[in-house]
């Protein structure tokens, strides 16, 4: 009977061992996913260094990103890629670029509710974050409705087709031909962004089907051979 009763005792023991051991496994495994679990989770720069880290300005691309080099008169990062080789050229150009910006900004000023002064804030900020570069892998194709030619580049969405100006749906970033032709409606799909990425509450008005029909800019000079040069307001 003792005997019985010791073999009874040790197996009782044996099985607090095993659930003790059970039990530290699970905690060491639990621990481990707590801590796998910590290290995506968001970092808190204040807690840590007792500073607000500082954060760049959502979509925008950086200097290391976009090498501009000019800068039109309401703010707006150009990079050229040297296709414009005077500098009465190159202000023709910002300006172009600008009156784009004009048609655009007056059109979504007009849809947009005065009131909403969130909204009209970034739309007046919206330049100084738009980079806009100048496509130097361009050439003159036959236009498939006009079949006038025009500049353009070869599209990247629909491989064999080609395109006179192209956005990025992750960055307030156009490229475009020379000519600037389908500048204004790539703009319009930005502003749209920024305002939906950026505003307190996101506009209510349809700004990319009110503005679509934005008019190409005539440049100040010359630039044919181009299908838009002679269709453009001037």
């Amino acid at each position: 009977m003792r005997a019985a009763q010791v073999v009874a005792g040790r197996g009782g023991i044996a099985r607090g061992r095993f659930r003790a051991t059970t039990l530290a496994v699970l905690v060491i495994a639990v621990t481990t996913l707590l801590a796998a679990c910590e290290t995506q989770s968001d970092y808190n720069p204040v807690a840590q260094t007792g500073a607000p880290a500082e954060v760049p300005p959502p979509l925008d691309l950086s200097s290391s990103e976009f090498a501009a080099d000019l800068v039109t008169p309401t703010g707006i990062r150009v990079k050229t890629n040297g296709q414009y080789k005077t500098e009465a050229s190159r202000k023709d150009a910002a300006i172009a670029i600008d009156r784009y910006w004009g048609e655009v900004r007056a059109c979504a000023v007009g849809v947009e509710p005065s009131s909403d002064t969130d909204v009209s804030g970034l739309i007046e900020e919206f330049p100084r974050h738009l980079a806009v570069e100048i496509a130097n892998n361009w050439k003159m194709v036959e236009g498939p409705t006009t079949h006038r030619r025009m500049q353009a580049f070869p599209s990247t969405a629909h491989p064999g087709s080609w395109s006179t100006a192209r956005r990025s749906e992750d960055a307030l970033y156009i490229v475009v031909v020379p000519e600037l032709n389908g500048l204004g409606p790539q703009m319009v799909n930005e502003l749209n962004l920024w305002l939906m990425k950026n505003a307190n509450v996101p506009p209510t008005a349809d700004l990319v089907s009110a503005c679509a029909s934005i008019a190409c800019v005539r440049f100040n000079y010359d630039n044919a051979p181009s299908q838009a040069w002679s269709q453009c307001t001037k």
